[in-house]
């Protein structure tokens, strides 16, 4: 009975600092979660430092070897470095800017980063290893005159082919990084796949770094 007694009290109380989490606003998803306070700064990651000099390419490449990392991590401490990575390369002053929602700057940003890896999961076998393979298959679509010039462009973009794990030539796709100049560095705003399409015309495309 004394049992029963306790084991209730301890799932009262539990309910209640949940519903006192959101009744602040927070998301009780996020609970024991390492919720970060994202910033956009140099750092360096894989021997790639990402400074207002590197390119969007750099930038993309890094980007898919966290989320690799991510993907296949044994446990949490592995997947929360990754994590780690993929904060670090977020555009947070501009997504903290589209924040539509109730949820603080940093809970909002955790949920479109935390979304990355789960999202492109699937083809993870097929990103490129380095930077060097990267650069030829990435295709910088800025949509723009410039790719030095954000603001002349339209939702730029880093697109890759990447093929389906079932060996189907027909199955593969093509993911699209979003990117944006973030003060002075090229950062990533979201991921994703273009519905319209499975390969890429690199002639008809062109291929460039961001620079």
């Amino acid at each position: 009975m004394f049992m029963a007694s306790r084991l209730g009290k301890c799932v009262l109380v539990g309910l209640a600092m949940i519903g006192l989490w959101c009744a602040c606003g927070g998301d009780a998803r996020l609970a024991g979660r390492k919720v970060r306070v994202a910033t956009v700064r140099t750092v360096t990651h894989y021997g790639v430092a990402l400074d207002p000099d590197a390119t969007a390419q750099q930038v993309a490449y890094v980007l898919l070897r966290a989320i690799g990392e991510d993907v296949r991590a044994k446990n949490e401490a592995e997947r929360e470095a990754s994590l780690d990575v993929q904060f670090d390369l977020c555009a947070a002053n501009i997504l903290a800017a589209r924040n539509k929602t109730s949820l603080p700057r940093d809970q909002f940003i955790y949920n479109v980063v935390n979304h990355w890896a789960p999202t492109v999961a699937h083809y993870v076998g097929d990103f490129p290893p380095d930077l060097e393979s990267a650069s030829k298959r990435f295709v910088w679509e800025g949509g723009g005159a410039s790719e030095k010039d954000p603001k002349k462009e339209s939702e730029p973009r880093m697109a890759v082919e990447l093929a389906d794990p079932s060996g189907d030539p027909k199955a593969s796709v093509v993911m699209n990084i979003w990117m944006a100049r973030d003060g002075n560095y090229w950062r990533v705003t979201h991921l994703g796949f273009d519905p319209t399409r499975r390969s890429i015309s690199r002639v008809a495309t062109g291929v460039a770094t961001g620079e």
